[in-house]
């Protein structure tokens, strides 16, 4: 038990002290549709304020929140094609992914197109909903892909600025909680399980191949 209680304190020290990496990873996994206690907005407020002190030049924490958020989406857009239904009906209600919330994107994609995720992923709780629809509707992964950079690119900038401007008020948003920026090592986690799981299966096939 002492073990256990001492690795969580050398993790939760360390995501602490790398909180801009814990940050980023944080969004990732928001984004990749791990249900967080915090949403990506604040996030990226975080970030913005972490700027305005110089601890990031604005290039990189841009470019480091671009790659999060492309590269989560993409997780989930791709687990939604492939489970979207089962992902819907067993993990739709932490996602915050209703039936109704569907019918709706549905029904606006159906008028404006591509529009409504350029524009959709700005109105708060629509995000997540948003790439699952994409993924288990159809939407080539093409379309996805260049609608949501377009987004993001206007909508990165928006919280970097609030943090900027927040100042010290905008730590409150994350570092009240620190706890939470062990949720950062989920998607690592998940990884790590998948490669091991992955290979077991391999191996296991060499061996009926071999039998």
């Amino acid at each position: 038990m002492e073990i256990v209680q001492l690795i969580a304190f050398s993790l939760r020290l360390f995501v602490i002290k790398h909180s801009l990496f814990a940050s980023v990873a944080l969004l990732f996994a928001e984004e990749s549709g791990i249900p967080l206690p915090i949403p990506g907005d604040a996030v990226v407020t975080f970030i913005g304020y972490a700027v305005s002190r110089g601890r990031i030049s604005y290039l990189s924490a841009y470019i480091l929140l671009l790659a999060a958020i492309m590269g989560g989406s993409s997780v989930l857009f791709y687990l939604s094609r492939r489970y979207g239904q089962k992902l819907v009906m067993q993990f739709g209600h932490l996602l915050h992914v209703s039936d109704a919330k569907l019918l709706y994107i549905e029904d606006k994609f159906k008028k404006y197109g591509a529009w409504v995720i350029v524009i959709g992923r700005h109105i708060p709780g629509l995000r997540i909903p948003i790439t699952i629809f994409s993924g288990i509707s159809g939407v080539t992964f093409k379309t996805f892909f260049w609608s949501t950079f377009v987004s993001v690119i206007f909508w990165i900038p928006i919280y970097l600025e609030i943090g900027r401007r927040l100042g010290i008020r905008a730590t409150r948003l994350l570092d009240a909680h620190p706890e939470y920026y062990l949720i950062a090592l989920l998607p690592v986690t998940i990884f790590i399980i998948s490669l091991v799981t992955a290979q077991i299966r391999h191996e296991r096939k060499k061996k009926k191949v071999n039998i």
